[in-house]
């Protein structure tokens, strides 16, 4: 129930967020393992979303926004990082191509299920269950060596 203009804020927030720290935090973290950087970065994003369902205001909205930016900022170039670090390098241009149709596929199906389950039980329960396979995702990611 914000104006539209919180909402540009919001997504100017964001964008000025990943100009100005994605770089630097992934060069902090680019000698850690990648399957533990992805963990993290799935946990914030998992724990930002999931906490919309609290936001209520301008204010916590743009906390909930802080954090998943945080979570994509780390998941998104150590994800991409990995799959170099295990692709022959003949095979790296299929292997970001299938990397990427995956992704697109992903974006394509979430909001489908996302407004389905919205319809279906609620708001609370899309946000919860957000939460809950950005946690499966993390756990994934830790079990991937």
């Amino acid at each position: 129930h914000m104006p539209e203009t919180a909402y540009g804020l919001l997504f100017t927030i964001n964008c000025v967020m990943i100009v100005f720290l994605e770089v630097p935090l992934n060069v902090r973290l680019a000698h850690r393992p990648h399957n533990r950087v992805m963990a993290v970065g799935a946990i914030l994003i998992a724990a930002g979303l999931g906490a919309i369902a609290f936001a209520h205001d301008f204010k916590t909205a743009a906390v909930t926004m802080v954090i998943w930016t945080f979570g994509e900022m780390i998941l998104f170039p150590a994800s991409n990082a990995l799959l170099v670090d295990v692709t022959p390098p003949t095979r790296r241009g299929e292997a970001m191509g299938l990397y990427t149709a995956t992704f697109g596929v992903g974006c394509m199906l979430a909001p489908l299920l996302g407004t389905w389950v919205l319809q279906r039980w609620g708001a609370d329960a899309a946000w919860a269950g957000t939460f809950a396979v950005g946690c499966i995702a993390a756990w994934i990611f830790v079990r991937v060596d």
